[in-house]
């Protein structure tokens, strides 16, 4: 803003610079945003011989300067310095391009979820939404973006009722097909046809919660809180260090997903970029499935 207000409209080369004692915030994605905006004020950019305008940056403990200096047309120094807390770009630097946790509400229902898994046939293209409840799977598949009624079957003997947790949907990565968890057990089964299920008697293998984003970040994990089934619950995505905890006070509150009530289970589909959360919203008292998904905060 400084250099629009004051330097004279004319094509200029701006050359970077950025101390040895401060590497990493003059990153692409500031200095992209600088060119665009001197851009939009009349001063253009250029690769070609031209004035240069230098910017740079000299950061101590508690404090950030920006400067942008140049020659005027008499031969003269033109400099433009701007003074801000270092904090405010370090939240920058590490925002910048980490993901953010985004839902999206796929179903909702009075009757008791247990589970909920997104899925794609790589046969036909076809979308299907598999919900699990106590004891019954249902498939929906995606029509003129709503999801219809297909059929369903029992997975329990009847008498038999699985507690919470004992039966979870899942996408085995190592095998590329969907499975069931049943009382810790997996269980083979065929999604694309009437269900029916196999259990093999192996226990949960390689079930992880990866969520993929396009933000080139390291992996990272899905995780929910500590409360009971009476609390209010956050996801957040976790490094891969936590994998497989329970998310620390730090991991949930940084960046984290509030929901209108406990997690009871959360799948990822067959690509990694998406998961379905199942939720009980304390508020209405109905199960609720969210599309859970990771975009880029930039």
């Amino acid at each position: 803003m400084k250099v629009c207000a004051t330097a004279r409209k004319q094509p200029v080369r701006v050359h970077w610079q950025e101390s040895a004692t401060s590497p990493g915030y003059l990153t692409e994605p500031r200095k992209k945003i600088f060119l665009e905006q001197i851009s939009a004020c009349g001063i253009a950019p250029t690769d070609s011989d031209a004035t240069v305008l230098n910017v740079s940056i000299q950061v101590t403990a508690s404090r950030a300067l920006l400067i942008a200096d140049w020659s005027d047309a008499a031969g003269g120094r033109q400099t433009y310095m701007i003074e801000l807390p270092r904090a405010s770009l370090i939240v920058l630097s590490e925002t910048a391009s980490a993901p953010q946790l985004k839902r999206e509400l796929l179903w909702q229902q009075e009757k008791p979820l247990q589970s909920a898994l997104e899925w794609q046939d790589p046969a036909t293209g076809e979308r299907f939404l598999f919900l699990l409840t106590e004891s019954l799977f249902m498939r929906f598949d995606l029509e003129n973006g709503a999801w219809k009624w297909m059929d369903s079957a029992q997975f329990l003997p009847i008498g038999r009722r699985s507690r919470p947790g004992e039966a979870s949907l899942f996408y085995s990565h190592s095998k590329e097909r969907v499975e069931l968890v049943l009382r810790k057990k997996i269980c083979d089964i065929d999604p694309a046809v009437h269900f029916s299920y196999a259990c093999t008697g192996t226990g949960i293998g390689d079930r992880t919660a990866e969520l993929l984003s396009a933000c080139g970040d390291s992996p990272r994990y899905l995780a929910t809180g500590k409360g009971d089934f009476t609390q209010l619950d956050r996801i957040a995505l976790v490094s891969a260090m936590a994998a497989g905890t329970v998310a620390s006070a730090d991991d949930i509150n940084a960046g984290s997903l509030d929901m209108p009530g406990p997690v009871i289970d959360i799948s990822v589909a067959e690509n990694s970029k998406a998961a379905a959360a199942v939720v009980k919203n304390l508020s209405t008292g109905n199960y609720e499935v969210y599309r859970i998904t990771a975009v880029c905060s930039n």
